[in-house]
């Protein structure tokens, strides 16, 4: 199996750590992998990125314009960023609008679904005021919510085009008065570079495609699914039955798998890098199979 760094991916083959000698390929950008890439890679993991979903800007932008006229007007008592990639289409639409979104964002209370969001809003700038807990989801920021205030409830939610709508039912059901706006459009990799929105620079790293990972599945090895989108495209494209155990990021994307009649073998308790090699470890636990060390010899 080729792709990503293999001066890096037989550096970490080699380590002696709890995933030597496994390949692991993550449904990821290299913009969107670092972390998980260097966790995984620290257990002694090789890791191959194969992307299969990207980010762009909406065909029609004036909705989160209007949103955010709103915003810097003062007229919500909340802001909620479910994604750093809704952090990134906020500050390109802030933007285009002669502002910034730290400044459209003063004066507004600020939560982020988990802790990657929020490393994402300090980078721009913006300080977090809600967080969930140990559930670091949609449903986890529900549970966490405050209760509605008279005068005192209107909630911003800019989301994906294809988000699950659970957040602002949920919200709506408790008083809040929730203004969604398609921040950003989910669609196969990789987007046209007009439209992109890039979380930081891709790099050289060399990459997976659907085709090229089908070729070279024969073996076993954890496969990373990242979103229910992902999931879906996975399925379709690069499916290979019987060659991979799948982790899931979270118990959407885990559904999401079940759904495809392809359940994931390990769910990460939490999507953080450790949460995640945490579950790839215990998808590779559930199966029998060998797999090759970096010098070729087949381990038990």
């Amino acid at each position: 199996m080729t792709g990503g760094s293999s001066r890096e991916n037989r550096a970490a083959g080699g380590s002696g750590g709890s995933l030597s000698g496994a390949d692991v390929v993550l449904l990821r950008s290299p913009g969107r992998a670092g972390p998980m890439t260097r966790e995984l890679r620290s257990r002694g993991a090789r890791v191959h990125l194969m992307p299969l979903i990207d980010f762009q800007r909406p065909a029609d932008t004036e909705p989160v314009s209007a949103g955010l006229r709103r915003l810097g007007a003062g007229d919500f008592t909340w802001i909620i960023f479910t994604s750093a990639t809704t952090v990134g289409a906020l500050s390109l639409a802030a933007e285009d609008l002669g502002g910034t979104l730290p400044g459209l964002c003063s004066g507004t209370r600020v939560a982020a679904v988990g802790k990657g969001t929020a490393r994402a809003l300090e980078a721009a700038g913006i300080s977090t005021d809600l967080l969930p807990g140990a559930d670091q989801s949609a449903r986890g920021l529900a549970a966490a919510w405050p209760a509605s205030e008279d005068g005192a409830n209107r909630v911003f939610l800019p989301q994906a085009n294809i988000a699950d709508p659970f957040l602002r039912t949920a919200l709506a059901a408790s008083g809040w008065d929730v203004c969604t706006v398609a921040a950003y459009e989910t669609v196969d990799y990789p987007a046209p570079e007009d439209r992109r929105i890039s979380a930081e620079p891709e790099g050289d790293q060399e990459l997976l495609s659907p085709s090229r990972y089908r070729a070279g599945a024969a073996f076993p090895h954890a496969v990373v699914v990242t979103s229910p989108s992902t999931a879906r495209r996975f399925v379709r494209d690069a499916l290979v039955p019987g060659t991979a155990v799948l982790a899931a990021i979270g118990d959407p994307t885990a559904a999401e798998l079940r759904g495809l009649g392809h359940p994931a073998a390990a769910t990460a308790e939490h999507p953080t890098p450790a949460g995640i090699a945490r579950a790839v470890e215990a998808a590779l636990a559930t199966i029998d199979f060998p797999h090759p060390d970096p010098e070729g010899r087949e381990q038990p």
